[in-house]
């Protein structure tokens, strides 16, 4: 029988998250330990870790009137146990925490039907996995990139074409790169029905990389070749991915991005909750291979947690 526990913060959206996990376990025969079932221990802290020693996945309710829990959940990473986290703001979380497995109840309550799915294939998911921590002594962090790999063509190429030749030849080039980096399956959006489309690619990967998980799975590629993506531009990109679902988006343009659409990202990131990464040109003309690409994509990543150039 599988234990989960709650790391309980004493708050009302804990008491709600324990009422989804008694729902989940009445179905799937799941034991639900709280650390009120440690009531004979003398502190709360010995509560806490003898919960965590005892049950095979912990949930987490995470915001910021319960920043305690952190430290709950970095106890757990030390037991290696993995931890689901719950959150109504996941874009507010430190930067450590959200390369873990998150699950978001912005747009709908605890008890909504398809949240109820995703934290039981989440609890699925996790006791699959030896640990559920993406940390630096689980993640393998090694992209093999074929030694034999030549692109069709380079991002100067690009260069030699006008209007929407050069914005086919983008895509197509991008999407040679991406598919080079073991891992990474890229799909294509359908060219015969341009009106009626999602993003130009999509990037389902399938290594295990908690920097690379802040994007999330799938990964929405948009990609323009133009001067500048304008607020317009960039609202409805971010919007379109979350209500699409998708955690993550990366922006990949053959112009330059100024200081103002940065700030413009930043502010609309924060909005709409969406994990989004710019590429211009500046950092795309040295891509020349899959492991260029995808040390971009990461040095973006680290960039957009830590409020820094890497």
């Amino acid at each position: 029988m599988k234990r989960i526990g709650l790391l309980n913060s004493f708050s009302y959206e804990s008491d709600e998250l324990k009422n989804a996990l008694r729902h989940i376990s009445d179905i799937e025969g799941y034991e639900i330990e709280t650390i009120e079932d440690f009531e004979f221990q003398e502190t709360v802290s010995g509560a806490i870790w003898g919960l965590i020693n005892l049950c095979d996945v912990l949930v987490a309710f995470v915001n910021k009137e319960n920043e305690s829990l952190y430290y709950q959940i970095g106890l757990a990473h030390g037991a290696r146990k993995p931890v689901i986290i719950v959150t109504d703001r996941e874009y507010s979380l430190p930067p450590e925490i959200r390369g873990q497995r998150i699950l978001s109840t912005s747009q709908r309550s605890l008890f909504d039907n398809n949240f109820i799915f995703q934290l039981k294939e989440a609890i699925e998911d996790a006791t699959r996995k030896s640990s559920g921590y993406l940390g630096p002594r689980s993640e393998p962090k090694q992209y093999s990139i074929s030694k034999d790999f030549r692109p069709t063509r380079n991002f100067r190429d690009l260069f030699t074409a006008e209007g929407p030749r050069r914005g086919r030849l983008f895509e197509q080039w991008f999407a040679e790169i991406a598919a080079g980096i073991e891992g990474w399956e890229v799909i294509e959006s359908d060219t015969r029905n341009r009106r009626d489309r999602g993003f130009d690619l999509v990037i389902w990967n399938s290594q295990e990389d908690s920097e690379l998980a802040v994007l999330g799975n799938p990964i929405a590629v948009e990609i323009k070749a133009i001067g500048s993506m304008n607020s317009s531009m960039l609202h409805q990109f971010l919007h379109m991915s979350k209500k699409s679902g998708i955690k993550g988006l990366i922006l990949a343009t053959t112009g330059l991005n100024d200081k103002r659409t940065r700030n413009l990202l930043n502010r609309l990131r924060a909005e709409e909750g969406i994990n989004a990464i710019a590429l211009d040109r500046d950092d795309l003309i040295n891509v020349r291979n899959p492991k260029d690409l995808l040390f971009l994509v990461k040095s973006k990543v680290r960039e957009l947690l830590y409020g820094q150039e890497f």
